[in-house]
């Protein structure tokens, strides 16, 4: 049940907000506050579908009523978007002018997958000559991604690389990234020796520090796939917003679907009795 000081703190957000943009209230958005804050109090769901129209004011109808919600439950908020361009405007756009215009005080940041960020570990291996002549999972680096790796080290080393794709200034093609990352399975967490300097965990450090956390679908899902709070703060302590929904029943397909062709199959099976028969033969 939607406490009386939520009510309130509520509404004078939303008075706020509407009197610095010189904004008259809409029934749509009124209602669509009213609706969120009230279901995600509930005693028993605490779930709330919405569907509204174009020029509701959606995003900024429910941050006026998660925000106040969250900060009172101690709970973060995940903001999850289908497309770049909504999950720019929610950040670049939306967050900062209720961050200005009105009486809430939160903090908030931008998501990523572990694959936009440098592995420090690979990009040290690369560089070693020695070390990279034994890894054959990917082509031999060309001469020009070289001097790229060794800038990416230097400027990485003074400060004035944080070690993520976007913030890298020349293009690089994917392959010529994809030799610097990991993923869960390659990562040897703290055990790592240069854990300290991650940038990966670095921004997983910000991301468990902020009150609103803008991701997308694919990341939401792909750490509930690793069993949640492996990337994005812990589900039970989070309020999950999944803006433009009617995108989520194909991602979560493709995130938990599992596919095999049959005639690739048949003929590992037969490899492997091969094998064993040879086995069998060589070791009686």
């Amino acid at each position: 049940m939607l406490a009386h000081a939520l009510k309130d703190e509520i509404q004078d957000a939303y008075r706020a907000w509407l009197d610095a943009r010189g904004f008259e209230p809409r029934r749509g958005q009124r209602q669509m506050i009213a609706d969120v804050a009230t279901g995600i109090t509930d005693d028993d769901d605490r779930i709330c579908v919405i569907e509204a129209g174009t020029g509701t004011g959606k995003t900024a109808a429910y941050c006026l009523a998660v925000i106040p919600v969250a900060q009172a439950e101690g709970k973060k908020i995940v903001v999850s978007t289908a497309t770049i361009a909504l999950q720019e405007q929610v950040l670049l756009k939306d967050l900062p002018d209720l961050a200005s215009h009105t009486t809430l005080d939160f903090s908030y940041v931008l998501a990523k997958g572990r694959g936009r960020y440098v592995c420090l570990k690979r990009l040290d291996e690369v560089l070693d000559t020695d070390v990279s002549a034994e890894i054959p999972l990917f082509d031999e680096p060309g001469s020009n991604d070289l001097k790229t790796y060794t800038a990416m080290a230097t400027m990485f080393e003074q400060g004035n690389w944080d070690g993520e794709l976007e913030s890298w200034d020349d293009p690089i093609d994917q392959e010529s990234w994809r030799r610097l990352t990991t993923d869960h399975r390659g990562c040897a967490n703290n055990r790592c020796d240069l854990f300290q300097s991650c940038p990966f965990f670095r921004a997983r450090g910000e991301i468990h520090e902020a009150d609103i956390v803008v991701a997308n679908h694919d990341l939401v899902l792909a750490d509930l796939n690793l069993g949640g709070g492996v990337i994005l703060p812990q589900p039970d302590e989070t309020i999950l917003v999944i803006d433009e929904a009617h995108h989520l029943p194909q991602k979560t397909q493709q995130h938990f679907t599992l596919s095999t062709r049959v005639g690739a199959t048949t003929r590992w099976l037969d490899q492997v009795n091969t094998a064993l028969g040879t086995m069998t033969q060589n070791f009686g």
